[in-house]
C-alpha cells in the first residue's frame, strides 16, 4: 500500500512538468525511500533521473515497494488543476493511481495504471571536467539569447570562465561569466571543455528549474551534459542529453 500527503504541488509538478515534455509514459517505483523514476526519451538523446523525497510530504506510507506506470503528460494536466491551499493526496491502488484535492472543496481524480512491461534504465557512469553552479535565471537567459540565432548552443569553459554562445550564418550571440561572478556559485574545471548541444532539449529540461534557484551544470569537450535542480528535503531531478556532434 501506498498513501501520501504533499502541500506544495510545485514540488511534484514542476519538474513533471519538465519530464512529460520529454517523455510520455514512465515507470516510477514507489519505496520507503521515496518515489524514483529513471528513463530516456524516445530518441535516446535525453535521460531523466527523478527522485521524490518522503520528507517532501507531510506523510509518507509506503509498506513495499511497488512499481505504477503513468501517462506522466496526464498526471501533470491533472496536477495543474490543485489551487494553491490545496493539500494533494496519492493513494496506489492495484490498477489506478487516486488523487485527492483538498481545500475549500474536495476534487478527485483517478488515474490508469498502464500495463507496460517496465524497462530497466542503468544511469551511465560519466567524468567530467567542468562542474559549475550557478543561478537558474543566468543559464535560462543565455539559452533564450541562442535561440534567437540557432537550434544549438555551445557550451564552453576554462579555469576562469564559462561561455554559452551560439552562431548562426550571419549572426552570434555570447554570454560569459566569470569565476568569480556573482551569478556563479562554484565553478571547477580541470581542462578546457567545449561541448554544442540541441536548444529544444534544453528548453524543456530548463522547465525544471522553476522550484530550484540553482542549478548544477557538469559536461566535458564533446560529451554528454548533467544538468541537476534539487530542493533540499524535497525532490533530486537529473538530466543527462547527449551532445550535438558535427559531421561534415
Amino acid at each position: 500500500m501506498f498513501k501520501a500527503t504533499i502541500q506544495d504541488v510545485s514540488t511534484i509538478k514542476d519538474s513533471l512538468d519538465a519530464i512529460s515534455s520529454l517523455i510520455t509514459e514512465g515507470t516510477f517505483k514507489v519505496s520507503k525511500n521515496g518515489i524514483e523514476l529513471i528513463a530516456m526519451d524516445p530518441a535516446s538523446v535525453a535521460m531523466v533521473v527523478f527522485r521524490l523525497l518522503p520528507s517532501a510530504f507531510l506523510d509518507y506510507e509506503c509498506e513495499k515497494d511497488d512499481l505504477m506506470t503513468l501517462n506522466i503528460t496526464n498526471f501533470v494536466s491533472v496536477l495543474k488543476r490543485a489551487r494553491a491551499n490545496d493539500k494533494i493526496a496519492l493513494e496506489l491502488t492495484e490498477n489506478k493511481l487516486n488523487i485527492k484535492m483538498v481545500g475549500d472543496f474536495k476534487r478527485n481524480f483517478s488515474l490508469p495504471l498502464i500495463d507496460t512491461p517496465p524497462q530497466s534504465q542503468k544511469i551511465p557512469e560519466l567524468t567530467f571536467n567542468t562542474k559549475i553552479e550557478l543561478f537558474a535565471n543566468v543559464l535560462q537567459d543565455g539559452i533564450k539569447d541562442a535561440s534567437m540565432i540557432s537550434d544549438c548552443v555551445v557550451f564552453e569553459a576554462s579555469s576562469e570562465k564559462f561561455t554559452i554562445k551560439s552562431f548562426g550564418d550571419t549572426s552570434e550571440t555570447k554570454l560569459e561569466l566569470a569565476k568569480n561572478s556573482p551569478s556563479m556559485v562554484t565553478m571547477e574545471s580541470t581542462s578546457d571543455s567545449s561541448s554544442k548541444y540541441s536548444i529544444d532539449y534544453l528548453d524543456k529540461i530548463l522547465k525544471a528549474a522553476k522550484s530550484s534557484d540553482k542549478i548544477k551544470l557538469n559536461f566535458s569537450t564533446d560529451y554528454p551534459v548533467k544538468i541537476e535542480c534539487s530542493k533540499i528535503d524535497r525532490y533530486q531531478v537529473s538530466f543527462i542529453l547527449a551532445p550535438r556532434v558535427d559531421t561534415d
